[in-house]
């Protein structure tokens, strides 16, 4: 059976709406171990014949056979595969990759075979050892003269085992000298068992062979047959790769490994693009990590302070906007109060008494809120003592004169840096705080002794509404300034083992019976906190989907610099396609480029994001912005999903590209 067998092949190019054929009815058998040249002028179709052989083209009709298979029934990853293990190609133009060394070039197409990288290296060192390049294993191809890259291009031919070697042109670029040699190669590997088709339009050339095909206007016009006696060998070229091909997996691992170092390489190599590539990508990282840091960190202080006032508590008032029209509402007095401890859920009860009067400390006075306190008033209002002491039970018992103030009214009494402790503040009254409550009638102005200042507990929002408060022990307050024991305002402490909406139903239950109307009004701070969660969590979502846009910009930037890489290395996906590369191979190759280039930039953007943090943190105390490490992880995680997402087009552009219009184009 011929190794290559054409049936009446035609191959036909359409430009516009005229047919042009390029091959013409071909038929024609070659038997393993020829040497055979195929002859013809510029337009004759032996250019497109050799393509056809190698895999490169497909006809249009007709039929081609290789040891039997018909490629025509072939896909296009097994026509790679028949490129990868049968064929070697040998081009006027030699066509190595410029970035990789003689060796990286001679290896090429066992990369594609899966096999690693020391036994593909060490055969590729022993074909260029032989070819008489031992000494250049490590020049680049602009670092060799042509017959050295001629001589490289040998060595990659034959890596495979090349059974069936096409050389176009081969001496066509060389001098003659360098032509001799080549031709002599040829008869070498020829003799060793290689089919060698050898497409030349020099009959000097064409002579050297033992076959000769002549085309002229895409028909075969002369072949003087196979050569009598000629016996094809029973085994393969006697210097196929004495390395076994790789399984899937280890081809899969190869060409991970292959795909991610070539990433690298062809980043390096355009140093100012990549790097403008990366700022975009960086920027957009950045910005998503320090605008989530931020509104996380505002999120944290604005929820605390909020949660500060309203978390685990539930205020009560007198007062209700529905009431009929000249209905006054009544306070709770305190056994209301006391039928109200009782209740489930209720951890406590705060009694809000304060009022509004004038404090004076000498020349100086200030309209202040006087509040009752008690043990826990500090606690409930999220406040802490920076100064002095807070009420001992003696105070409590004894009715002192004593009393704490906030630092608004520190700063309204005193003087800058005088101390407040020990100083008395005279106290007179100035008018109640709540509608509907008649203040009790004025009296002297009464002494009391500064015992403390307290401030806000981690930046807490304030109960004062704004006005300086004065706290005094209730039992003072009770007796001193109003001794009426109804209360217009209090909060009851949530247990939480209670669902706060249960006790507030209880509590408005319990008042409405005891009122015989609901003349009071109430709302449940923890429900109402979660709605405020609700919205700060949207107002983040959004502010991060801004920061997000920039991200999308960059990733845009991304796919089109893939995109220009993919047009400018067209050349270089027809060379590994040529050697055996597959569609797949190829898209893996833009794909891990596009995802190691965001990667690139991610890392720059998580690390400028965190570095921005530090500065923030370290100019203000205010808010702490925190950027975590599983925030550092989503967002390097997210720079890979842009790359994957943005380098899909680009990669699957490559991989569509015809073998012969790839290499075609410079």
């Amino acid at each position: 059976m011929p190794l290559i067998e054409l049936h009446n092949v035609a191959r036909h190019y359409q430009l516009g709406e005229i047919d042009v054929p390029a091959l013409d009815g071909v038929s024609l058998a070659i038997e393993a171990g020829e040497f055979v040249a195929i002859m013809g002028q510029s337009g004759s179709g032996k250019s497109t014949l050799m393509n056809v052989l190698g895999c490169l083209d497909n006809p249009t009709s007709g039929r081609f056979l290789i040891g039997g298979t018909d490629a025509g029934t072939l896909g296009p990853d097994e026509l790679a595969a028949l490129r990868r293990e049968r064929f070697g190609f040998i081009f006027q133009r030699y066509h190595l990759l410029p970035h990789l060394d003689a060796r990286g070039n001679a290896a090429l197409p066992a990369v594609y075979a899966g096999v690693g990288v020391g036994p593909r290296g060490e055969r590729a060192r022993a074909l260029l050892e032989r070819l008489g390049l031992g000494e250049r294993l490590h020049h680049r191809p602009n670092e060799l003269s042509g017959g050295q890259q001629q001589r490289v291009s040998i060595a990659r031919a034959l890596m495979n085992g090349g059974q069936i070697i096409l050389a176009d042109e081969p001496t066509g670029a060389l001098d003659s000298a360098s032509g001799a040699e080549m031709l002599r190669l040829l008869k070498e590997l020829n003799e060793r068992g290689h089919t060698i088709i050898l497409v030349t339009h020099d009959a000097a050339v064409a002579a050297h062979a033992r076959r000769v095909i002549e085309l002229k206007d895409g028909k075969v016009v002369a072949d003087n047959g196979t050569p009598a006696g000629h016996v094809p060998p029973a085994e393969l070229p006697s210097d196929a790769p004495p390395v076994k091909q790789g399984g899937w997996l280890g081809r899969w691992v190869v060409q991970w490994r292959e795909a991610v170092a070539t990433a690298l390489l062809a980043l390096r190599s355009n140093r100012l693009r990549t790097a403008l590539s990366m700022l975009g990508i960086s920027i957009g990282i950045a910005s998503v990590v320090s605008i989530v840091a931020l509104t996380t960190a505002a999120r944290s202080s604005i929820e605390s302070n909020v949660a500060s006032m309203m978390s685990g508590r539930i205020p009560v008032w007198a007062g209700n906007p529905s009431l009929p029209p000249g209905v006054s509402p009544k306070p709770f007095r305190p056994n209301e109060i006391d039928s109200l401890r009782a209740l489930d859920g209720v951890r406590s009860i705060t009694l809000n008494r304060q009022m509004q009067l004038t404090a004076q400390h000498r020349s100086r006075d200030a309209t202040v809120q006087a509040v009752a306190g008690d043990a826990s008033t500090l606690k409930a209002r999220k406040l802490k003592l920076v100064q002095g002491r807070y009420f001992s039970v003696m105070d409590f018992e004894a009715h002192s004169q004593v009393l704490v103030l906030d630092e608004k009214a520190r700063d309204a009494l005193f003087k800058k840096g005088q101390s407040a402790l020990g100083q008395v503040v005279l106290l007179q009254l100035g008018g109640s705080q709540f509608a509907g409550q008649m203040p009790p009638p004025p009296s002297a102005a009464l002494p009391f002794t500064v015992i403390g200042v307290a401030a806000a507990d981690g930046g807490a929002i304030s109960f004062s509404g704004g006005m300086s408060q004065l706290y005094l022990p209730n039992t003072t307050f009770a007796r001193k300034l109003d001794a009426r024991a109804d209360i217009w305002s209090f909060d009851v402490q949530l247990d939480t083992r209670v669902p706060p909406q249960q006790v507030r139903e209880h509590i408005v239950h319990r008042l409405k019976a005891l009122h015989g109307r609901e003349d009071f009004s109430s709302f449940n701070a923890e429900e109402e906190f979660r709605k405020f969660q609700q919205i700060t969590g949207a107002l983040a979502a959004v502010f991060a989907g801004v920061g997000a846009i920039s991200l999308l910009v960059g990733g845009v930037g991304v796919m089109n610099i893939m995109l220009v890489s993919v047009s400018e290395r067209t050349r270089e996906i027809g060379i590994r396609m040529a050697v055996g590369a597959r569609q797949g191979d190829v898209r893996l190759q833009f794909l891990i480029e596009a995802v190691v280039l965001c990667c690139l930039g991610g890392l720059v953007g998580v690390g400028l994001s965190w570095l921005a943090a530090q500065g923030l943190n370290a100019a203000q105390k205010e808010v702490e912005v925190v950027v975590s490490w599983a925030a550092l992880g989503v967002a390097f995680a997210v720079s890979s999903l842009v790359g994957l997402v943005f380098g899909t087009l680009p990669a699957r552009r490559a991989a569509a590209l015809s073998p012969v219009d790839a290499l075609a184009r410079e």
